[in-house]
């Protein structure tokens, strides 16, 4: 019922879904994925969730997506964490940065968080992307054409460029 996807043109060197389900019939992941990029000895851990509706579910599931990051990820090695946090309070994102040095790339980019719900009016920040490593280029969100009938949440894009080190020269 709550599904994440990650899709890359590049290939997977490996990839998990990792249930963070804390009520028997609430299906909530972390898919984690490492992308080989080309040009780069580092792989891309590039990681999807969807948190919980309660708040005291979604801090026992960010406890667990943390420590999954710090027990499983180089911090030298970039990373983008992206999905619906059901966070439209704002309180997983001091959580995140701290403990895992993360910034949000709408914020970055734009002063805010992206309105991602529903998809027919977009008013509410529940989505976000979250990323290491890398420099940001851009962000858009899809809630327009085609993108309207996939999901009730828009989609989120970004574009990032990763740097040295760990960059194989030409």
């Amino acid at each position: 019922d709550h599904g994440n996807a990650i899709l890359s043109k590049f290939p997977f060197s490996y990839w998990e879904n990792i249930n963070i389900a804390l009520f028997p019939r609430s299906s909530r992941s972390i898919l984690h994925g490492a992308i080989e990029l080309p040009g780069t000895d580092r792989p891309l851990h590039v990681l999807c969730v969807h948190l919980g509706l309660l708040e005291a579910e979604r801090r026992g599931q960010l406890r667990i997506l943390s420590e999954r990051i710090r027990s499983r990820i180089p911090a030298d090695e970039p990373l983008i964490l992206a999905g619906d946090f059901n966070d439209w309070r704002r309180r997983a994102e001091r959580h995140l940065h701290q403990s895992l040095a993360v910034d949000e790339l709408f914020t970055e980019l734009e002063g805010r968080h992206a309105r991602s719900y529903p998809i027919w009016q977009p008013l509410l920040a529940m989505d976000r992307i979250y990323y290491r490593g890398m420099v940001p280029l851009g962000c858009e969100v899809l809630a327009q054409g085609e993108w309207r009938s996939l999901s009730d949440h828009a989609g989120l894009m970004g574009d990032f460029r990763v740097d040295a080190p760990g960059v194989v020269p030409d």
